[in-house]
């Protein structure tokens, strides 16, 4: 008795075409996240002896929250834009210490604002998703055993929104 040759289903065909496009769009999905690494080695800062670094971790003995992330870094580190835009201004964490630093980035629909580095790139200039903007300083000499690390924060229509969220690759 010869076997009869069948055609496979159409359905075999479609499913797993279909599972692979939603498994393709998913990860295309993932990589359009709008911001790329501050940071060679992007770890958000744990808890330490001046508290946690993750967004609206308690601060000012729980008067106010944190309004960014913080991300560990080693002084003289390269610190990189996570967007392509301008910088805008340059930014004081702590007005009256000259110390510290920071800046401003406006990008089309986000601007995102780091603090404890050195800039590198003056004000008004354009700078692309990855180029080097600062360098990253030493906060642990203003608060002795904290974690060394960037702040970042980040404003979407003028609204501070979680920037954990929207890094390429997770903290």
């Amino acid at each position: 008795m010869a076997l009869k040759k069948t055609k496979p289903s159409k359905t075999w065909i479609i499913i797993p075409g279909l599972a692979l496009g939603v498994v393709l769009l998913s990860a295309y999905r993932r990589s359009l996240k709008p911001l790329g690494p501050i940071l060679a080695r992007m770890r958000l800062r744990g808890q330490d002896q001046h508290g946690y670094g993750y967004f609206g971790a308690s601060r000012s003995g729980g008067s106010r929250q944190h309004n960014g992330i913080d991300l560990v870094c080693t002084p003289g580190e390269a610190v990189f834009s996570p967007i392509t835009g301008t910088v805008e201004r340059y930014a004081n964490p702590y007005p009256g210490d000259s110390r510290y630093g920071g800046i401003l980035l406006q990008g089309e629909e986000l601007s995102v604002k780091m603090f404890y580095l050195s800039a590198v790139v003056p004000v008004g200039t354009k700078v692309r998703r990855g180029q080097q903007v600062g360098i990253a300083q030493a906060i642990s000499k203003k608060y002795p055993g904290i974690t060394e690390h960037i702040h970042v924060e980040v404003y979407a229509g003028g609204q501070l929104v979680n920037p954990a969220e929207l890094f390429e690759y997770q903290v």
